[in-house]
């Protein structure tokens, strides 16, 4: 045998095994995806121009100027958020915007005065309110979709009629029935006898204050109801939106909220107690501590009012932005996911510093503090965009004229200021 070795090959160089015929096996390449840049170029001074002639307007025309004021507004803030190097336009006209303008006065109008004219008008009244308001609630959602577009094609909004009353009566028919109940508790009751009177009170207050926690308690349930119903009727380009939203996490943080509000106002009922302590100390066993008595309590009540404003600040902040993160975070379409990464601290903080600004200028920091607040709201959001949108425009065209076309055959057609 010979001891020459047996020569050796490389994996790479040994000719394939002959397994037959071969299949092309085609690669499977993932879709590409990046983030569309989302800017708020709006500034405050800008907008203080806008602001103040609308303001203007508004009280020389005794409040009919309205909408025109909120047309003009929506194209300043729309034409200012840019989208992937694209700004929105509103295209709304405010002669229907007023039309809605007119018929919220006549309603509120009429429901103010039924007041104070028979309590059961009014619950006709708000009864006829209840039954128009979700119509009327989806009319607006269908104009100011429609009416709103992003490199030049529409926005919709398709949620039907049934939907919109799905989601609004679960808060309506509570309220109706506290009406209801009020009225029976005052029927043939003698303004000028004081005890039936006193009694009557005494049960309306008792029927309110069960009926507002039991509203308290659906308000989170029915808010999941309105958020989903609006997000999941969004349309553009053939993008139809879709919300996974459940109760749970908005029942976590309505109630994180309402624990902030009770130990805040815990704290204030405990300093306004130990205030109370300490001015009758001084009053009592200090010399001339009536004096200082009526200062410590006149700074007590200062600090309280500050220390409420700022408590429900902070409840609003709170609340607001963990909404909003919640809402688009589970909210997505075909190619399009929404996230919101809004700092409820952040909110919080510039919702006071607002407050204060406001109050020291008179007013005339508002438009500074909208532009302000919409600015942090948007610029938390981020759009991720999955694939292309070459063909947005074909598919778009291919759907038909959409929500813009069908605003002369919608309910209403109007915007009521929603």
């Amino acid at each position: 045998m010979s001891d020459t070795p047996l020569p050796t090959a490389d994996a790479g160089s040994l000719p394939p095994a002959d397994h037959g015929p071969t299949l092309a096996v085609p690669v499977a390449h993932e879709p590409v995806s990046r983030l569309l840049p989302l800017q708020f170029t709006a500034s405050g001074s800008e907008y203080f121009r806008i602001w103040i002639v609308n303001l203007l307007l508004i009280v020389l025309t005794l409040g009919f100027y309205m909408p025109f004021a909120k047309a003009r507004r929506l194209r300043y803030f729309y034409a200012n958020t840019v989208i992937d190097g694209h700004p929105l336009a509103f295209h709304g006209d405010p002669w229907k915007m007023l039309r809605g303008y007119v018929l919220m006065l006549l309603l509120f109008g009429g429901y103010s005065l039924s007041g104070h004219l028979s309590s059961w008008l009014s619950v006709a009244v708000f009864g006829l309110l209840a039954l128009l308001w979700p119509a009327l609630w989806r009319s607006s959602l269908r104009f100011r979709l429609s009416n709103t577009s992003w490199r030049g094609l529409r926005f919709a909004f398709e949620g039907d009629l049934k939907g919109a009353y799905r989601a609004m009566l679960p808060l309506a028919v509570p309220t109706l029935l506290i009406l209801v109940a009020n009225a029976i508790a005052l029927q043939g009751v003698d303004p000028e006898d004081t005890k039936a009177m006193s009694d009557a009170m005494l049960k309306v207050a008792a029927w309110n204050g069960g009926a507002m926690l039991v509203l308290m308690a659906m308000l989170p349930w029915s808010l999941t109801q309105i958020k989903r119903y609006q997000h999941n009727g969004y349309r553009y380009a053939g993008q139809v939106a879709r919300m996974l939203l459940n109760p749970g996490p908005v029942y976590a943080i309505g109630g994180i909220a309402f624990a902030i509000l009770l130990g805040g106002l815990v704290a204030i009922v405990v300093l306004v107690m130990l205030a109370a302590v300490i001015g009758g100390a001084l009053g009592s066993f200090v010399p001339g501590g009536k004096a200082g008595a009526m200062v410590v309590g006149g700074v007590v009540m200062a600090l309280v009012f500050l220390g409420y404003l700022a408590l429900l600040f902070t409840v609003q902040g709170y609340f607001s932005a963990r909404l909003q993160n919640l809402t688009w975070d589970c909210t997505r379409s075909q190619q399009l996911c929404f996230e919101s990464d809004l700092s409820a601290l952040a909110l919080t903080r510039r919702l006071l510093l607002n407050l204060v600004l406001t109050v020291f200028t008179l007013g005339l920091y508002r438009p500074f503090a909208v532009v302000a607040v919409h600015r942090l709201r948007l610029e938390a959001m981020r759009i991720e965009l999955i694939g292309r949108m070459d063909d947005w425009g074909v598919r778009a065209a291919a759907a038909g004229p959409g929500a813009a076309g069908e605003m002369s055959g919608d309910f209403f057609g109007i915007d009521v200021g929603l």
